[in-house]
């Protein structure tokens, strides 16, 4: 043995101890993410658990023993439902309790029949298993922050390895009784390993999920919030300072007769039809496209890669569906329409997005002119189509 076994489980203990306080504390201060009281939970059920295995150093209690194997891998049981919940954002609820009776019973049935040795080498491939699978869910998810979300793998996979060779040499030890805790350079290494694995899966969460927070605030700051398309800022802030060509086109629409809507059959409803309108949109805008709102009931979407007779469908299928939708009002069902107006971008590339904007303004103010209820393209568009 080339460190002291439990000095290291000490140091595992307060480092567990250090991240369940760490988490418990971020998640009391918004209370929203369920995944990081997971992460606090399963981490505070580590640190009794090195607790356990440290005084079974010195007591060797058989009893102490079983229960230190089903805390130990209870904690990595709630590790990987914390990793569902990051990852996936829901629970299998499910899943996991077939997989926490599988691993109790995993452990317990050896125990219960007195192979305590035999119980050791099951908790320590139950928990290299879950730990594997950890590391495997978060593998999936790391489009959301390649570099952070797989160093969190590795550590995970790291320790699931670190736990083979403690069921190896209880195996090649032997027999299925055991006559002291498992010791050896075995479960020195596997306690190193879940020190590095404590410390750095632990920062790397914090971090994490701090930058989930802040790209979180920042859609919030892009999105409106009735709709759930992008407002006004945001497209402006993505498209205002770039030269758009004739292959870019701008649909602004603007629902007819909206005070009409509202005075009639209430705000509730006036609300509900520009829900019903941006779903519309997003039904029926192509992959790429940028949906905002941009006023009280005026909408922007704009189209990269498209020619001007494919926008003016997309504007006409959107026209058309929502005249479709049957809305609610304090009067009853009604239906509602909206105009349109077509712009692109200069067969330059020189136009600025304010030229593209004001001519889709036009047109629209057109369409409102003739009659509403329909699409009109801006005269640079309908010259460009002659």
């Amino acid at each position: 043995m080339f460190v002291d076994q439990t000095s290291l489980l000490l140091a595992l203990g307060f480092a567990s101890l250090a991240l369940s306080t760490t988490l418990l504390v971020t998640w009391l201060a918004a209370r929203k993410d369920l995944f990081i009281l997971s992460w606090a939970a399963g981490a505070g059920v580590l640190v009794m658990a090195f607790a356990s295995f440290s005084i079974n150093a010195v007591s060797n209690s058989f009893a102490l023993l079983w229960v230190s194997n089903l805390l130990l891998t209870g904690s990595f049981v709630i590790l990987l439902g914390a990793a569902y919940l990051f990852i996936d954002r829901r629970l299998p609820k499910a899943r996991m309790a077939v997989i926490g009776t599988a691993s109790a019973s995993a452990i317990s049935i050896p125990f219960l029949l007195g192979f305590d040795a035999l119980g050791a080498m099951m908790g320590n491939l139950t928990n290299a298993a879950i730990l594997g699978t950890t590391a495997w869910k978060f593998w999936q998810g790391r489009s959301e922050a390649p570099l952070w979300v797989t160093g969190i793998s590795a550590l995970y996979s790291f320790a699931a390895l670190s736990f083979i060779p403690c069921a190896i040499m209880i195996y090649v030890k032997g027999p299925l009784v055991l006559d002291a805790p498992p010791s050896g350079w075995a479960e020195d290494l596997n306690s190193i390993a879940g020190l590095v694995g404590v410390t750095g899966i632990g920062a790397l969460s914090l971090a994490l999920n701090q930058a989930r927070v802040a790209r979180r605030h920042q859609e919030e700051a892009n999105t409106d919030s009735l709709t759930g398309l992008l407002n006004r800022r945001a497209i402006f802030e993505r498209f205002g300072a770039a030269a758009l060509g004739s292959n870019t086109a701008a649909l602004l629409f603007d629902l007819d007769h909206f005070k009409s809507v509202n005075d009639q059959h209430g705000h509730a409803a006036g609300d509900e039809a520009l829900r019903r309108f941006a779903h519309v949109v997003r039904q029926h805008m192509p992959e790429g496209a940028a949906a905002a709102r941009i006023g009280g009931e005026e909408f922007l979407l704009v189209i990269k890669e498209i020619d001007q007779n494919r926008a003016l469908f997309i504007a006409e299928a959107i026209k058309s569906g929502f005249a479709c939708e049957i809305l609610q009002g304090s009067k009853g069902g009604f239906r509602a329409t909206v105009s349109a107006g077509l712009s692109t971008g200069d067969e330059d590339g020189a136009g600025s997005f304010d030229d593209i904007l004001r001519r889709a303004d036009d047109a629209l103010y057109q369409a409102k002119n003739e009659g509403r209820n329909r699409v009109t393209s801006a005269a640079h568009d309908r010259a460009e189509l002659g």
